[in-house]
């Protein structure tokens, strides 16, 4: 059961894993930004960005907005929440990339399960469970499509080593979903307690989902979303001139959406342009050209997600920041003063018994 300062507890958590993020993602980011640019021909990437198509590119950009739009949908599915619509789910998501484009330590899906847990009325095990097993589908059919493509590409050193590592990923999120489907047929009796007990209702959650016939419907919309984030990388490479076969494309999906699983800056800069150099080289496609495409892929979605993002903050204080602010660590200075400083109303820090009762 979390107690009085479960909000508090939460804040901390999310700055450790700010801070952890920071102090492995940028020195990563800079190493990988700096080799792909390394030996790279200035006055050719100039002219590979000013010859793309932009009419491509626009519709590339609102092909992404489709792929949010199915993570959204499986999400929902995942879930159970018929009580909230397929806007709310898809805001949720888009709120979540755009705090990943500007902290680092995959903060915004911590956020995404605080505001699912809120804004569904659901327990936060419950909401973390459903986080668990959306990204685990993402790990999942990402690997397949790497596998799928593994065997028609070359293979450099590089790649075999990422190859051993993302089937391993993929391997490892298959096994630990059988086990949760398997802890989930023997019931919720558990001894255990603290956080024992809230990993073992994280498992049970998403091991219940596992067991319904909802893997079907999630695996085809995980299937849907990829080909359609595959569609629009296209799109990208069409707009420069590089010609990428179905195979390819699949493969450029997988390479570059794996590679961000690596510690990196927000918004995986750095990280994003040595994975699209080293992927598109890999298939013979030209360093300025390759690079360039990295370039325009990543603000495809980059872009769009963190104005949407500042929209949506704009529009209203997230539940979750709400609750952190009314934490003392981010009071004004002098609030314990009667009249001075206090908490505008509704941004309290206290905790109700219907929220306590959903924490358990």
């Amino acid at each position: 059961m979390l107690r009085g300062r479960s909000a508090d507890v939460r804040v901390l958590v999310s700055r450790r894993t700010v801070v952890i993020g920071a102090v492995l993602g940028f020195p990563v980011s800079l190493a990988l930004l700096g080799l792909s640019l390394r030996h790279l021909d200035g006055a050719k990437l100039k002219a590979s960005l000013g010859g793309a198509n932009v009419g491509a590119l626009m519709l590339a950009v609102a092909v992404m907005a489709i792929v949010y739009l199915i993570q959204a949908d499986r999400w929902r599915v995942i879930a159970v929440a018929p009580g909230v619509s397929l806007l709310r789910f898809a805001e949720w998501v888009v709120g979540a990339v755009a705090v990943n484009n500007v902290l680092p330590g995959r903060a915004g899906d911590i956020l995404r399960s605080e505001w699912l847990a809120r804004g569904a009325g659901k327990p936060r095990t419950s909401a973390v469970s459903s986080v668990v097993v959306d990204r685990g589908f993402d790990v999942v059919t990402l690997v397949a499509m790497l596998g799928l493509t593994y065997p028609f590409v070359p293979h450099p050193r590089w790649l075999n080593d990422f190859w051993i590592v993302g089937g391993s990923l993929g391997v490892v999120v298959s096994v630990v979903f059988i086990a949760a489907a398997v802890y989930a047929r023997g019931g919720r009796a558990s001894a255990a307690q603290g956080v024992r007990a809230r990993l073992a209702d994280v498992a049970h959650g998403a091991g219940s989902v596992l067991r319904r016939r909802l893997v079907l419907r999630i695996a085809v919309r995980s299937a849907l979303a990829w080909t359609a984030w595959a569609f629009s990388a296209w799109l990208v490479a069409s707009s420069l001139g590089i010609a990428l076969t179905p195979l390819e494309v699949l493969f450029v999906t997988a390479v570059l959406n794996l590679g961000v699983a690596i510690p990196s800056s927000p918004g995986f800069i750095g990280t994003y342009q040595w994975l699209g150099v080293s992927a598109l080289g890999n298939l013979g496609v030209g360093h300025a050209d390759a690079f360039a495409f990295s370039v325009l892929m990543h603000a495809a979605w980059y872009l769009p997600t963190t104005l949407a993002g500042v929209v949506l903050a704009l529009r209203k204080v997230p539940p979750a920041v709400a609750g952190a602010l009314a934490t003392k660590e981010f009071r004004v200075p002098g609030a314990r003063a009667a009249g001075r400083g206090s908490a505008p109303s509704g941004l309290t820090g206290s905790v109700s018994p219907t929220q306590r009762a959903r924490d358990r």
